[in-house]
């Protein structure tokens, strides 16, 4: 029975079903989260109605913020399961099990079956990764293709082997269609040359296969950018490049800002958790002189694929969270070859470093479990500033889990049962990001969008009608209603649109449309529907001239 367990078909089929019990629950079930899941979902729509493949369209705008390849997958996933959330979602849910699959098996290669199974265990259990597999947005995507790109190379280069340049020339290519050159190609190559050079293996570039491996880029990505570029008349790579690429790089783009270092390092932190409490060792471990011992060549190359991304986040003035993303499958890999090691009695770290494991574990369901509690609203007065959400706190036991957890790595580490403190770990951390996504019903009831276009009727698509939004700019409001939304700069221009002969809705603010629109109404016009929404912690309405 024991050998049967150690076979990688069974360790992907184990994977395989703890992602679908992660990832997919839920997954369909909250409106489309503004901006970026709207802005994606709605895109892909307009594409399908204009019967175009290659120039992406955003409210019947030219959309120049992302390649098309996203575009792509969930037109298919909109062909299968129709076109809604779970439509536009599916495509981040699908690619994180390559995410957790390709993770094992690279982990597998470098340090063993065992390290490999847990790396793909944390994969799929950090907080990051998992809000990245329920978003409709081009980073789940991204991140499989970058870490394929790295399988393929280490696979590809194996024993002396040189077959890993077309199959890095397709990963990048893919990367690049789904994200950009910066993420796609130059990163992933930076890597890539400088383990090379600090192996003195540079020469192993000059291959014919090279060559070849340049081919596969090109077929891949070229054809679509040439397409677009022809379009659009130079409008659509100009913006891309210029604004979406050097813009973001050079300056902080959308008030995204934060201290360098000081930012990238508090993101993993606390989205890397409930793991974050082994990061020091887990990046201590490998330069130990045991460290680059057996397996060093592995913890070679996730190390610099893990600082050449953090670098490059650091230098980028503009600053998200999911940015460093793609750095996540390794510090899984790194993290899951220490508490391999220890479990193993390789190594004998310091007394604190697994103490601080269970204190992280520990305090992830304290936040959460506290967090909800509050954001209740029935336990404190929360300012006026911070919204609330009502039905939150029937939800608070989930913080228990890792309390749990903790507790039984506690228990087990006195007896010395190392195999034991790992399983309560990740068993723990699979079943307490794995509720996670249930809460965020309640939450959904807080947001305004798509419960307003239902109670108002603005979404007609048998008749002419205009739908108009001032001060509330919700990209999903496009996408429920399925046509264009007239955004609107000053209140006249809004006043002036509810006096067009045309049945009109118009999205508001509640206190903007008290402080500026409606002083400026001439023309009859009535509220049809009102929410609250925790986006702008006030009520929205819909006024309509009908």
């Amino acid at each position: 029975m024991r050998s049967l367990f150690a076979r990688p078909v069974v360790h992907a089929l184990l994977l395989v079903a703890v992602t679908a019990a992660v990832v997919l629950p839920n997954l369909g079930g909250p409106a489309l989260w503004d901006d970026d899941e709207g802005v994606n979902a709605e895109c892909t729509r307009e594409m399908i109605e204009a019967g175009t493949w290659i120039i992406p369209v955003f409210n019947w705008d030219l959309r120049t913020a992302k390649p098309v390849f996203l575009y792509w997958l969930m037109r298919g996933s909109y062909a299968a399961v129709g076109v809604n959330e779970l439509g536009a979602r599916l495509p981040s849910a699908v690619m994180m099990f390559g995410v957790v699959l390709l993770t094992y098996d690279l982990a597998r290669r470098m340090f063993g079956a065992a390290t490999g199974f847990l790396a793909g265990v944390i994969a799929v259990s950090t907080l990051e990764l998992v809000k990245l597999a329920h978003a409709a947005t081009t980073d789940s995507t991204l991140i499989c293709f970058t870490v394929l790109y790295f399988w393929a190379f280490w696979r590809g280069t194996a024993n002396g082997g040189r077959g890993w340049f077309v199959p890095c020339g397709v990963a990048s290519g893919l990367a690049v269609l789904t994200k950009g050159p910066a993420v796609g190609l130059i990163l992933p190559a930076a890597v890539v040359g400088a383990y090379l050079l600090w192996n003195r293996e540079l020469l192993r570039l000059l291959d014919r296969r090279l060559i070849w491996g340049i081919l596969a880029w090109v077929l891949v990505t070229v054809p679509w950018y040439a397409f677009v570029a022809a379009e659009t008349k130079g409008e659509w790579p100009r913006a891309f490049f210029l604004r979406e690429n050097l813009g973001r790089a050079s300056e902080p783009m959308e008030n995204h800002r934060g201290i360098p270092v000081v930012y990238e390092f508090a993101v993993v932190c606390l989205f890397f958790a409930p793991w974050s409490g082994f990061l020091v060792a887990t990046l201590i471990a490998p330069l130990s002189p045991r460290g680059r011992g057996a397996g060093g060549e592995g913890s070679k190359l996730l190390l610099l694929w893990l600082a050449i991304y953090f670098v490059a986040c650091a230098a980028a003035r503009t600053k998200l969270p999911h940015y460093i993303a793609p750095a996540y499958p390794p510090l899984a890999i790194l993290t899951a070859r220490f508490l391999v090691r220890w479990m193993t009695r390789e190594i004998t770290p310091p007394r604190w470093v697994i103490p601080t494991g269970m204190v992280g574990l520990a305090l992830t369901g304290l936040a959460v479990g506290v967090g909800m509690l509050v954001f209740d609203g029935s336990l404190v007065s929360l300012p006026p500033k911070l919204p609330s959400f009502p039905g939150l706190a029937g939800w608070a036991w989930i913080g228990l889990v890792p309390l749990a957890g903790a507790g039984l790595m506690y228990h087990f580490r006195r007896r010395d049962d190392r195999p034991k403190v790992v399983i309560s770990l990740a068993a723990s951390t699979v079943l307490f990001v794995g509720l996670l996504a249930f809460p965020l019903l309640v939450v959904d009831e807080r947001k305004a969008v798509k419960r307003l276009v239902a109670e108002s009727g603005a979404r007609q698509l048998d008749r002419e009608v205009r739908v108009g939004s001032f001060e509330y700019t919700m990209p999903s409001l496009t996408f429920y209603v399925g046509r264009r939304v007239e955004r609107f700069g000053d209140a006249g221009a809004a006043a002036e649109f509810l006096a067009f002969p045309i049945d009109s809705y118009l999205f508001v603010p509640e206190p903007v449309w008290e402080a500026k629109v409606k002083g400026e109404m001439s023309t009859p016009h009535r509220v049809i529907a009102r929410r609250y929404d925790f986006q702008r912690n006030c009520d929205v309405l819909v006024v309509t001239n009908r």
